[in-house]
């Protein structure tokens, strides 16, 4: 019997266990894309997504260091 690959999305709330079922599908073999991780990287000092956000909404959107203000995105 063949077995096809396939995706699954895993999603949830804070706290709800995504990282432990993620570990749990790592252990067993399968491949993991943290797109929390992703995006940290994108929104970190120097990111990819840094000089979009900043020409959409403003320069107060990113902290002195050149991340993205978290909590002022979280705010609107």
């Amino acid at each position: 019997m063949t077995t096809l690959p396939f995706s699954i999305g895993l999603t949830g709330g804070i706290g709800s266990g995504k990282s432990t079922v993620a570990d749990l599908f790592a252990a067993r073999g399968a491949s993991i894309v943290d797109t929390d991780q992703i995006a940290h990287s994108l929104t970190a000092p120097g990111g990819a997504a840094m000089p979009a956000i900043v020409a959409e909404f403003g320069p107060e959107f990113a902290e002195a260091g050149g991340a993205l203000d978290r909590a002022r995105m979280r705010a609107l």
